[in-house]
């Protein structure tokens, strides 16, 4: 029962780093008015901060994501190759995760959505990592609602991953 519960618990931390495809390219077209060329011209200079945080957070998101896909990578390998995931396996990728994760949030603003939700989720990897049981730590809600949150803000900035 051991191996099949252990095997289960790999699993789930596969499917937390498993990945869907990449999301849309969504972008809007500027609102113009006739009788406001003044607020019109402020537009785009007031929305070009906004569009370069955007695609910062998307650059920072595809890392997220690039990261996630490595770690599942790892996980498969040793499954394809007969090997049962362990927990010094498991500790192992979620400590090059949250590296990753580390590196994709110090290239991002201080100030975004995303910046933020990746320091908490590499903060809970990391946690995870050093647990004596990673698959129960990467199963607590805690843990589930930081990556339920970077899911979230990535999709919103046109990436679409599951954590």
């Amino acid at each position: 029962m051991k191996r099949d519960q252990l095997f289960a618990l790999a699993l789930a931390g596969v499917t937390v780093f498993a990945l869907t495809a990449c999301g849309g390219d969504d972008t809007e077209a500027p609102a113009t008015s006739a009788s406001a060329p003044a607020s019109a011209s402020a537009t785009p200079q007031a929305s070009a901060p906004a569009a370069a945080a955007g695609e910062d957070d998307k650059k920072v998101c595809e890392a997220v994501q690039k990261a996630g896909d490595e770690s599942k990578e790892v996980l498969f390998d040793a499954l394809q190759a007969g090997k049962e995931p362990t927990a010094k396996m498991l500790s192992e990728t979620y400590t090059d995760m949250a590296a990753a994760l580390g590196k994709a949030a110090d290239s991002a603003s201080t100030d975004s959505k995303v910046a933020n939700a990746v320091k908490e989720f590499q903060a809970a990897v990391a946690e995870a990592a050093e647990s004596s049981d990673p698959v129960a730590a990467g199963d607590t809600a805690a843990f589930q609602k930081t990556a339920t949150n970077l899911t979230a803000v990535c999709k919103e900035a046109g990436v679409d991953i599951n954590f």
